[in-house]
């Protein structure tokens, strides 16, 4: 069975392990170095000045019984305000490792092949959304 996103189509990773670019052991030494690397919103509040540490337990607390995302969950509870939120999430995203530069970063791609294999993948993307629009 094909690992699927919730879009209904594959992940980069299944792409190319489909290809026989990358292995099964590529994507964990990836997926291992992301998740050193991308650092969660609770975190960089803590490390902007934002939150403490004892609020962002409160937020996670309140995160498990209520579900949501983290920083709605904080501004709704009052910790912080929508700008601070919107500070976060741009430091987040400008300090993101994505899976293909995680890649590149491990040796297990080079970066023309990265950028190669991302066009091809997009283009299958583009193909499949659009059967599945013309399908609905």
């Amino acid at each position: 069975m094909k690992s699927q996103s919730t879009s209904g189509f594959k992940l980069f990773g299944r792409f190319l392990l489909e290809k026989g670019i990358i292995t099964e052991e590529d994507v964990f030494f990836a997926r291992s170095l992301q998740r050193k690397k991308n650092r969660k919103v609770g975190e960089i509040a803590v490390s902007m000045g934002l939150m403490v540490p004892e609020e962002v337990e409160m937020v996670l607390t309140e995160q498990e019984s209520l579900g949501g995302l983290f920083l709605d969950l904080a501004v709704d509870m009052g910790i912080m305000t929508i700008k601070e939120k919107d500070d976060i999430l741009k430091e987040q995203e400008e300090n993101h490792l994505f899976f293909g530069e995680a890649l590149v970063e491990i040796k297990a791609i080079t970066r023309p092949v990265l950028i190669q294999e991302l066009k091809a993948y997009n283009l299958e993307k583009l193909k499949y959304l659009k059967k599945v629009k013309a399908g609905s």
